[in-house]
């Protein structure tokens, strides 16, 4: 009899596959590796089997890191199994699945998405299989989506430019990583070591997005140290009117100049106090507005790890691995996604969530309310929630209909899935409403504003108002002023401000920078807005900053408050590559990168063409820093920085640096 073979990315996603298909599992079938019934075999990866060759498998002069061997840049790339016998093990499992007599067809079930396509073509290539294949597409482990997904499975070759981006990813982090790191170890390793009173040379590990995140965290280290506070001065003063005895506090507003405001100095604005005190002044203008805000947009990987990350504290890799093991759960949809929509059909089935939850005793109350509403507030038209050209591989992260019990998820897997069904509830809601009060009281020439703004509908923010950072500020006695009323000036005296510098990052806000290619912008829609490339991918931004810290030790992340600094040596490295090659640090010139492969996978360019341009950068670089040999002093480099650091603070102190 003729079979199937479905090959899944791991095994807990095979046992959902296989109650699909209906095939028993026992302890026996699992410790071989495989599930059978008549006409259907399931077998699984453990994510990645199968690994790049080091430089000393192409060749044995490779073996010694040798300035004259560089650049290395193979003609064909070798590919061995991962050095683990549990790995070693399954792998020779799968290839004799695959090229078993009675396998007539296989189905690929790895994870739907660059690196699941990765893992199985690795397997599928190193087994010198032929046989037909066809891809399972899918973004939730419902039964429903599985099944769906193995009926609609198209044939491997429509994925055929996602497979080449994922090789070619592969080689490009290959070719930095292996070239860069020897060729900055050989000729640097020791001037590093002075740095940092290390005996020996010290390995440099660089990466294409490691070194561009490790260059973030920095160049924000010294743009705090070095920072110089610029001093503003305005008015606060004090009103009362005169008819209705309301006291308000009301803030000067600058003459603009062209279009720009006017910077005053103290003594500018002490002299303007004196013009107006003991004046009357009058109301000139009274605005009264409602202003709606709507719902939030779904959460992708990034804005998941941020909110959970500033929240509640968890690092943004333990937010992937939870997200992660819920998706494989069947809780929610795909977890690696940069899509904050829904597509119409998906929006149409994400119906039945809401009757789950109506059944859960954590969210029934918010059901309750979205039905008591009658007709919701969007539906599949709704262009900001439902938007089939702005979903790509995978739509939103959203809950799915099968019903979980919160009572027996640890407290870091309960708050990831809370955050996550609260934000696709907020979209059910209806906007929030706030009572904006605007009062401009004009005293001689100089003109007062005073601001209330009063939230008095809640709307969407019962559902999913975690900390907002939005000023809510209430003050109803402005509500009571008139328009053409006198007001008496009680008090009025200098406010004076200072600049202050940018905050470090945490790993909330460095993952939603990476996102944006270096430009950290707080508001979710404008980021939105802003298409470009990020550096690294939703699926591997975390691990980045996991390897950073943990595996090399150039940054180091407070575990309380998850603040991000970079070590000693991160910074002795980041000097080092700032003065060598600046290139490796510039977000935009490492998304740059990651546009290509995107280019790659959307069938834009050639793979002549994108090698090209990646051989021609690692072989003028290597070029380049070969002439540095000898010509680069990094411990007077960095003793120079640590007077310039001291001197800066001692001036600070001092009150020398003001301006």
């Amino acid at each position: 009899m003729q079979k199937k073979l479905y090959i899944t990315e791991k095994p807990s996603v095979a046992l959902n596959f296989a109650e699909v298909i209906g095939i028993k599992s026992s302890n026996y079938d699992r410790n071989k590796g495989y599930l059978e019934k008549d006409n259907s075999i399931i077998t699984w990866c453990y994510g990645h089997l199968i690994t790049m060759a080091y430089p000393d498998e192409y060749s044995k002069e490779f073996k010694q890191w040798n300035l004259d061997n560089l650049p290395i840049i193979p003609k064909n790339y070798k590919y061995k199994i991962i050095d683990d016998s549990g790995i070693k093990r399954q792998f020779e499992t799968i290839k004799k699945l695959m090229n078993r007599d009675d396998v007539k067809i296989i189905y690929s079930c790895t994870d739907s998405g660059r690196e699941g396509e990765y893992i199985f073509r690795l397997v599928y290539d190193q087994s010198k299989c032929k046989k037909e294949v066809k891809r399972v597409w899918i973004s939730s482990y419902t039964n429903e989506s599985i099944l769906k997904g193995i009926n609609e499975a198209k044939d491997i070759s429509e994925y055929d430019f996602l497979g080449k981006a994922a090789y070619n990813r592969a080689k490009e982090d290959w070719l930095f990583g292996m070239n860069f790191s020897r060729v900055y170890s050989v000729i640097f390793g020791n001037n590093v070591s002075s740095v940092l009173k290390e005996s020996r040379g010290t390995a440099i590990s660089v990466g294409r997005v490691m070194t561009c995140v490790l260059g973030l965290v920095a160049l924000r280290e010294d743009e705090i140290r070095f920072f110089k506070p610029v001093k503003s001065y305005g008015i606060k003063s004090e009103f009362e009117s005169e008819n209705s005895k309301i006291v308000y506090i009301g803030k000067w507003e600058p003459k603009k100049e062209v279009g720009e405001e006017k910077s005053y100095s103290k003594k500018e604005v002490d002299k303007i106090i004196d013009t107006i005190k003991g004046k009357t002044g009058k109301i000139i203008n009274v605005s009264k507005k409602k202003t709606p805000e709507k719902p939030p947009l779904l959460f992708n990987l990034s804005e998941l790890q941020s909110v959970a990350n500033r929240i509640y504290k968890i690092p943004v890799n333990k937010t992937l691995e939870i997200a992660q093991n819920l998706y494989e759960k069947k809780l929610i949809s795909y977890p690696r996604t940069d899509s904050k929509v829904l597509t119409e059909d998906i929006f149409e089935e994400s119906l039945k969530t809401l009757k789950t939850l109506y059944n859960s005793k954590n969210y029934n109350k918010y059901l309750v309310k979205i039905k008591e509403k009658g007709k919701l507030p969007i539906n599949k038209k709704t262009k900001r929630y439902v938007d089939n050209k702005k979903v790509t591989d995978h739509y939103a992260i959203i809950p799915t209909y099968v019903a979980a019990n919160l009572d027996k998820m640890d407290s870091d897997t309960r708050k990831i899935y809370d955050l996550i069904v609260r934000r696709f509830l907020a979209i059910f809601f209806t906007s929030a409403i706030f009572f904006n009060i605007k009062i401009e009281t004009k005293i001689g020439e100089e003109i007062f504003v005073s601001h209330s703004k009063e939230l008095i509908d809640t709307g969407w923010k019962e559902v999913f108002d975690l900390g907002s950072r939005k000023n809510n500020s209430k003050d109803s006695n402005l509500n009571k002023l008139l328009k053409g009323e006198n007001s008496i000036l009680l008090k009025c005296e200098l406010d004076e401000k200072e600049t202050k510098a940018p905050p470090r990052y945490t790993e909330g806000t460095l993952v939603i920078t990476m996102e944006k290619a270096g430009k950290f912008i707080e508001d979710e829609e404008l980021r939105e807005q802003i298409k470009t490339c990020g550096i690294g991918t939703s699926a591997t931004r975390a691990g980045i900053i996991k390897k950073l810290s943990e595996i090399n030790k150039y940054i180091q992340i407070d575990k309380k408050s998850q603040i991000i600094k970079p070590t000693l040596k991160g910074e002795t490295i980041y000097e080092l590559i700032k003065l060598t090659s600046k290139k490796l640090l510039n977000p935009e010139f490492t998304a740059s990168w990651e546009k290509g492969l995107m280019k790659l996978e959307n069938n834009e360019t050639s793979e002549d063409i994108f090698n090209e341009k990646l051989h021609n950068y690692i072989k003028s670089t290597i070029k380049k820093l070969k002439l540095c040999e000898g010509n680069v002093n990094l411990f007077r480099l960095m003793k120079n920085k640590e007077n310039m650091k001291n001197e800066f603070q001692k001036q600070k102190t001092q009150g020398v640096v003001t301006e």
